[in-house]
């Protein structure tokens, strides 16, 4: 993970930064303007949702309302027999089953139910009248009056009246099947009558009622295709509805009592239920809308503030990539200037259109590439003087004590020898100084330098005879190295310079050599009188930090130091180490490059000689 989180954050690091710019703007504009329209719908589907329950409760309560108006009017038709002694009295006599009735008894019954039908003027389907002795007077829908039912003890309706103490109930929707055989919908109304005096239950009255009046109550209101709207009694049972009742509903309308708004949950779909519940008849109303179908019209807000998001975050993204490329474009421009100038083209200027941060950097960018090409100019064409000045005066310099010793040798051997010697050294110092006037090619073979060397070095056994000692000893491989003219004899010359000619007696000079990791070693050293501590720090400051030629102690190391360094960089040159009359041992370095052998050199020659 957190491999992941480091890729990521270096990822992010090594992004353009106009791309920086735009994921930057992206997050900005992306996550404020999601997160407000989140908000927004969800902030307005609540508000919405809440609005509509609350409408939704006040309009179960006036539901609830008029049907208690409604039922009101039936709990007064049940009080009407404490209005009539006469039939509390037949309630409370006894009776046996199947008893006829006087006829005075039946006018006073017929007269009563009529009252109860002409007075309440609505559906009234039927009345029961039971005396709790044995009488019993029951009128039915398209029947006559009966007089022989026997009070049921074990009626649920009649546990229900006795325990509510004289106060009414109201029996959910039930079938009701007269004697003639059609089968009625009715619910009914149930009171138990009891004697002022004695308080003791007389009987108990029953009306039943014609559920249309409720229905039409239930009519007055619209509902959804998916909109349910049903009445419960105290414990869950369907009373009357309108619409589909949700399943689950129905047994979960128990828990609803009181008033209020509440979420339920039915066959995986989330409801909005809106429930008040009469004091009279203890019956709930309870009305039900899916949250989806509820939320229809807040679908319509979420793809609005959907298409408009996306079009303000298409239309902010298109304008930051804009910005994001022409603020950047400046410094793209400065990049590409700044790639050509690393490639060394310097004739190339920023356009500075404005004094910002971008214009001040575009101008010192400017300033520096003037300055940079002005540098590089005179640079160049110091360089340029200094290695033909070095060249030249190199070149130049064929030491006249040199050419003055060697000619009055010539001369002395002439007077005392004869002709062979003489013809030696001529031929041996023509064919020096015909290589040292052609020194100003560019490049030779290391072996015509050692062929070079080996002439010189012929000549100067001549001069000092059995005094010098020469070994030479390069390796084969390295024989055809790329190699720069003169670069040797400076230094065995200053062998002599500062050994054989300053000391006394025998003097030994070795010049060894050979590859070595890719580099070229020569390794010239002598046994004289070597250098002094402080002698050898001078020279070894002068060849790593002076550019002078001028000078008489370590000129010749000098020059050839200061040409080698100018051919191949400051990684190569010579490297000095003596002690005190132990000698000096002159180490130069330089790249081992092979160059393409030529005719004449295609025979090995390799050099082992000692004089």
């Amino acid at each position: 993970m957190m491999t992941k989180l480091r890729r990521g954050i270096q990822w992010l690091r090594n992004l353009k930064l106009a791309q920086k710019l735009i994921l930057i703007n992206s997050v900005l504009i992306v996550i404020p303007l999601g997160a407000l329209g989140v908000y927004a719908f969800t902030s307005f589907r609540g508000t919405m949702e809440a609005n509509v329950g609350e409408s939704q409760l006040q309009t179960m309560k006036q539901i609830t309302l008029n049907i208690d108006t409604y039922m009101e009017e039936l709990n007064r038709l049940s009080l009407m027999p404490y209005q009539y002694q006469d039939i509390l009295d037949y309630l409370a006599s006894e009776r046996k089953p199947g008893a006829s009735l006087s006829l005075e008894e039946i006018s006073l019954l017929n007269n009563f139910v009529s009252k109860v039908f002409l007075n309440g003027r609505i559906d009234i389907m039927g009345v029961s009248l039971y005396g709790s002795k044995g009488a019993s007077y029951v009128v039915m829908p398209e029947s006559q009056y009966v007089t022989s039912y026997k009070l049921d003890e074990d009626a649920e309706w009649l546990k229900e009246a006795q325990g509510h103490f004289g106060e009414p109930i109201f029996l959910t929707t039930h079938e009701l099947k007269p004697t003639s055989g059609s089968i009625y919908e009715v619910f009914s109304i149930v009171r138990e009558l009891r004697s002022f005096d004695s308080g003791r239950t007389l009987g108990y009255i029953v009306l039943d009622v014609d559920p249309a009046i409720v229905e039409k109550i239930l009519a007055q209101v619209q509902l959804g295709q998916r909109e349910s709207l049903y009445i419960t009694n105290a414990k869950g049972d369907l009373v009357i509805r309108k619409g589909s009742v949700i399943p689950g509903a129905d047994g979960a309308a128990a828990s609803f009592r009181g008033e209020g708004v509440t979420h339920l949950e039915s066959g995986g779909e989330r409801m909005l239920v809106s429930y008040a519940t009469s004091e009279l008849t203890q019956w709930t109303t309870v009305g039900a809308v899916p949250v989806s179908e509820l939320m229809q019209d807040s679908l319509q807000v979420r793809n609005s503030i959907t298409i408009m998001g996306i079009i303000c975050v298409g239309s902010a993204m298109l304008f930051s990539v804009f910005t994001a490329y022409r603020i950047t474009l400046p410094i793209r421009k400065l990049s590409r200037l700044m790639k050509k100038v690393e490639k060394g083209q310097l004739e190339v200027a920023f356009p500075v259109n404005q004094w910002d941060e971008v214009g001040q950097l575009g101008s010192a960018f400017n300033k520096m590439v003037s300055r940079l090409s002005e540098l590089g100019y005179l640079l160049y064409e110091t360089e340029i003087r200094e290695k033909d000045a070095q060249i030249a005066a190199l070149q130049s310099k064929i030491n006249p004590h040199f050419l003055y010793n060697t000619l009055g040798s010539i001369s002395m051997y002439a007077e005392l020898e004869g002709s062979k010697e003489i013809t030696t050294m001529t031929n041996n110092l023509s064919r020096i100084l015909r290589y040292s006037l052609n020194a100003h090619q560019s490049g030779v073979v290391l072996k015509d330098e050692i062929e070079h060397i080996r002439r010189y070095m012929a000549i100067q056994k001549l001069r000092y005879d059995e005094r010098l000692h020469f070994t030479l000893d390069i390796e084969e491989a390295a024989m055809d190295c790329e190699a720069i003219p003169l670069m040797i004899q400076p230094i065995v010359e200053n062998s002599f310079k500062h050994g054989l000619d300053k000391g006394v007696g025998e003097g030994r000079i070795s010049l060894t050599g050979g590859i070595q990791g890719g580099l070229l070693r020569l390794t010239v050293e002598d046994d004289g009188i070597g250098l002094t501590t402080a002698q050898l720090e001078q020279i070894r400051h002068k060849l790593a930090y002076s550019r002078n030629l001028g000078g008489a102690t370590g000129n010749g190391l000098l020059n050839v130091h200061r040409r080698l360094v100018l051919s191949y960089g400051e990684r190569y040159g010579l490297s000095i180490d003596s002690m005190p009359y132990r000698g000096v041992r002159v180490t130069l370095t330089v790249p081992a490059k092979h160059m393409p052998t030529r005719e004449e050199d295609r025979k090995p020659v390799v050099f082992h000689s000692t004089s």
